[in-house]
């Protein structure tokens, strides 16, 4: 369980807690304000979601992670925008939701889910 905490503290470390649930409209506006600041935010979800990862590969030996991506996969903050905007387009074309309201890093999840599922 102190594994769990001490990793759940590095992970809010990493992300800036004003910006920690910003919804994607948001997040398009700060990409067009201080784009370096929206590419740190992609990066704390990205790294985030790394840690997470790593936790349950060691904690669970059932290997249920949320998503499932190749071992030679590079996650990047280009690969982590790209995910995120086909899951954009795809909350758009197929739901009635204002993509705009949608939390960022739910976004990055789902996307990361539909692009790399498990086979669990």
């Amino acid at each position: 369980m102190k594994k769990f905490f001490t990793i759940i503290i590095l992970i809010f470390s990493f992300i800036n807690s004003a910006h920690s649930f910003m919804k994607y409209g948001e997040y398009k506006e700060l990409m067009k304000s201080d784009k370096t600041s929206a590419l740190y935010y992609i990066r704390g979800i990205t790294m985030g979601n790394l840690s997470f990862s790593s936790y349950m590969n060691i904690d669970k030996p059932n290997n249920e992670q949320l998503y499932c991506p190749p071992n030679d996969l590079r996650q990047t903050i280009k690969h982590a925008i790209e995910v995120i905007e086909q899951e954009a387009n795809r909350i758009t074309k197929e739901t009635d939701e204002d993509v705009n309201e949608v939390h960022v890093p739910l976004m990055y999840i789902w996307g990361m889910q539909d692009k790399y599922p498990c086979n669990n």
